[in-house]
């Protein structure tokens, strides 16, 4: 293997030693469950420094397969954060829950090699395989606790959903190879020039689009979402709703930038399309939801809604500006998510079976912990876009940039659905200082070490992001030059 293609996989390939690694000593190290989740974050944090060190890096490699830019090392920094402070968020909580094994972490490390590979991918069959990577270690993880009915169910929901979705897209990229003769992106674009509007080439988009909506939970395509979240273990679930998420969001920007550039009047409109959809869709239903789990669940499909306008809004204007600032929004989404979620794993390591994630049994709890109480009202008052929250500063872009493509009209439905969410978000602020508790559920101990760690980055990174630093723009804006070098 030449060795620019070996430099290009390097901060996978740490990551692929480190899962290897933990399945092979955790049998022996069943009574020293920190070494195996040394191991897993030595990977990530080490796949970090290698890939900030490949920084200005512009290499094609595997036959122009996959490219090592700013672009894949964006996403590869970005999956490789969210997948250590998941972890981080992850120990206490699998201890309560009698769950403690390798297999755990090993299978999150191996979701995080397809999601970098789908990143840095120029070719489809690359993409469709890392993607496959990625889901098959999400079906397993969504079903970790294997003697529960509702953790099966969710596996189940979401193996057959995503299996069938996956198979319409394997069709639609069969119909581009048909059309193009060629499954590299730049290629398909050469083939293409001139005729990308023809019904063949459009049905081919739609159908690729289809599965790769599912992915970041659009309605219609929605449906798996909050039975998954509610069966999945709490972390995963917060990785759920972050990492895949932002993974699809990096072929749809790299595939049908690159690949399908004449037709972008048509995928935009069709984003658009879902987009108004899914933001309807993820609010309304998350209005009426009385368990907090749940109702993060249709609030990361209003997400997606938002990030869907700006993708539509890109494809309507040809421009890239409405694409660097979903960047934007993927980076704080991911912190302030995994927040959410992290307080509520410790809630469940805490309080245990009788914890049901529900609005009532959160009543009281700012007297009950108030540091779970404060950091989960931060990332509540944060997801609703309240200024002085990285919230507002994602929400401000990405719908300054939808105004700025002339499409006002799109905005408008954007804000007014992110100012009903407010009302289900802020509710949760009021339930935990305002209301007093039915039932006195005792926090029995203070946060671990991990615990705290995870909870203090998130936190730290979206009060530090309200005040958006110049070179996280510079860094974006290069990264999605890079698509086009």
């Amino acid at each position: 293997m030449p060795g620019g293609d070996v430099l290009a996989i390097v901060p996978e390939l740490i990551i692929l030693v480190a899962a290897s690694a933990i399945l092979l000593i955790e049998p022996f190290l069943k009574a020293d469950r920190t070494a195996v989740m040394a191991v897993a974050l030595t990977g990530l944090f080490g796949s970090i420094a290698v890939s900030l060190g490949l920084l200005g890096q512009n290499r094609v490699a595997f036959a122009g397969m996959l490219v090592l830019s700013d672009w894949a090392i964006f996403f590869k920094v970005l999956f490789a954060a969210g997948g250590a402070l998941t972890l981080m968020m992850s120990s206490d909580y699998l201890e309560s829950q009698r769950r403690h094994i390798g297999e755990y972490y090993a299978l999150l490390l191996f979701a995080i090699i397809g999601m970098d590979l789908m990143a840095a991918a120029r070719d489809l069959m690359l993409f469709y395989v890392s993607l496959e990577l990625m889901a098959i270690s999400s079906y397993l993880l969504a079903a970790f606790f294997r003697y529960r009915v509702r953790s099966n169910e969710s596996s189940l929901k979401y193996l057959l959903t995503g299996s069938f979705t996956s198979a319409i897209m394997l069709y639609g990229i069969s119909l581009v190879y048909g059309q193009a003769g060629a499954t590299n992106y730049a290629a398909i674009e050469n083939a293409l020039r001139g005729q990308a509007t023809g019904s063949g080439t459009i049905l081919a988009v739609f159908l690729v689009a289809i599965g790769l909506a599912f992915k970041v939970s659009s309605a219609p395509f929605h449906m798996w979402v909050p039975d998954v979240y509610e069966g999945a273990p709490t972390p995963i679930a917060g990785f759920f709703s972050v990492g895949p998420k932002a993974a699809a969001f990096s072929v749809i920007l790299a595939a049908f930038i690159v690949g399908f550039p004449g037709a972008a009047e048509q995928w935009g409109i069709l984003f658009i399309v879902l987009s108004i959809l899914t933001m309807l869709v993820g609010n309304l239903f998350a209005l009426v939801q009385t368990n907090v789990k749940r109702m993060l669940a249709y609030s990361s499909i209003a997400h997606a809604g938002y990030l869907l306008a700006g993708v539509g809004a890109m494809g309507w204007s040809k421009n890239s500006y409405p694409g660097e600032t979903v960047l934007i929004y993927l980076a704080a989404y991911t912190f302030i998510n995994l927040g959410a979620f992290g307080v509520l794993a410790f809630l469940k390591s805490q309080v245990g079976a009788k914890f049901d994630y529900s609005l009532k049994q959160m009543a009281g709890l700012g007297r009950r912990s108030p540091w779970a109480g404060v950091l989960l009202s931060l990332f509540m008052i944060s997801l609703t876009g309240i200024p002085g929250t990285a919230g507002f500063i994602a929400k401000f872009y990405l719908f300054g940039s939808v105004v700025w493509a002339n499409l006002v009209w799109l905005a408008v439905i954007g804000v007014l659905l992110s100012a009903v969410s407010a009302y289900y978000y802020l509710r949760v602020v009021i339930v935990m200082f305002f209301k007093e508790p039915e039932e006195e559920l005792s926090i029995s101990g203070p946060m671990s070490g991990g615990m705290a760690a995870g909870l203090g980055i998130t936190a730290f990174a979206t009060l530090r992001s309200a005040f958006f630093p110049g070179w996280l723009w510079d860094s974006i804006v290069r990264a999605f030059g890079t698509l086009f070098s």
